[in-house]
């Protein structure tokens, strides 16, 4: 059974996360697998929400956020918001 589209709306605002969780990762100077071994998750998971194709659970969101010292609002701070 084919997964249901996403709504355009949803997409972006997943890819707007995943840049942003790139950007505080790359701040850091971390590869994905780096991040992947701060939070317990895999380096396709990283992958994935960092290019949109994964939308984090909500604990999810708090375990990268602890994993990258921020606070979880920080993984929501848009350039353009």
């Amino acid at each position: 059974m084919p997964a249901s589209p996403v709504h355009p709306h949803l997409a972006e605002n997943r890819a707007r996360f995943g840049h942003r969780l790139a950007a505080l990762r790359l701040d850091r100077e971390w590869t994905q697998e780096q991040l992947a071994e701060a939070s317990g998750f895999d380096r396709k998971t990283i992958n994935r929400i960092e290019n949109g194709r994964h939308s984090p659970s909500l604990d999810r969101v708090f375990v990268l956020a602890d994993a990258l010292g921020v606070a979880p609002l920080e993984l929501f701070r848009w350039p353009d918001s």
